[in-house]
């Protein structure tokens, strides 16, 4: 039986703890830059911005893309989070 979309976005988000990397939700919409989101590394912290007018999938499709091109190799992460990020960038950001 496949995962809520709700379950998904957690785990999601949980992982991204687990690699102590800090998310949030903003308006990434107000400037010049429309963006659904990315990583950054901002004073040595990994940061993740999502942009909070998307919707359930939109922010699960952006975070799992952004999450597949991070080395998760050293987490434990439900297989078919695993399954979801294999799917990612070939390129893994340290």
């Amino acid at each position: 039986m496949p995962m809520k979309d709700e379950s998904v976005l957690d785990l999601l988000e949980e992982t991204a703890r687990r690699l102590s990397i800090e998310l949030g939700y903003e308006d990434l919409r107000k400037g010049e830059v429309a963006t659904p989101g990315g990583i950054f590394t901002l004073h040595g912290q990994r940061r993740i911005l999502i942009h909070k007018g998307l919707t359930l999938k939109e922010k699960i499709d952006v975070l799992t893309e952004i999450l597949g091109g991070v080395d998760t190799e050293d987490v434990h992460l439900p297989p078919d989070i695993r399954e979801r990020l294999s799917g990612g960038a070939e390129d893994k950001i340290n």
